[in-house]
């Protein structure tokens, strides 16, 4: 973007100084639009990254599941699922664990009966308010 507005105004160094004052306007302009645009671009872009931690939290926690009920225990890890469900088969139950939209694994809780997974969302860190969980914990 700020390219684009350097080449402009070189180009218009030689222009007339009317044509220089508008093309200078509408640069400004532009400028103060983009970042005008920015920050809601930005929440847009963070809210579809939450959803799709959501979506592959609850895709994981539907594979724990089904690793449950073939087994009669779920898995130790979510890393243990990336392998053939039974004796007989011959491709993995999953292929690999993907990481979530920040790059961080998801991670397998199990407690009891209760089984969970969980992305540390953004900061990477557990047990802050951005922490994804499927179930949830409310």
């Amino acid at each position: 973007m700020i390219a684009l507005v350097y080449a402009v105004l070189a180009a218009m160094a030689n222009a007339p100084t009317k044509v220089r004052m508008l093309a200078c306007a509408a640069n400004v302009s532009v400028v103060v639009l983009a970042l005008l645009v920015m920050p809601g671009y930005r929440s847009l872009l963070a809210g579809g990254s939450q959803a799709i931690a959501r979506g592959q939290c609850k895709a994981l926690h539907d594979k724990v599941i089904m690793w449950k009920m073939i087994h009669r225990q779920p898995p130790n890890s979510l890393a243990e699922m990336v392998a053939p469900l039974r004796p007989e088969d011959e491709e993995n139950f999953l292929e690999a664990v993907p990481d979530d939209p920040w790059g961080h694994p998801y991670v397998l809780e199990v407690n009891g009966k209760q089984l969970r997974v969980r992305s540390f969302g953004p900061d990477g860190k557990k047990g802050t308010d951005d922490d994804i969980v499927y179930p949830s914990e409310k």
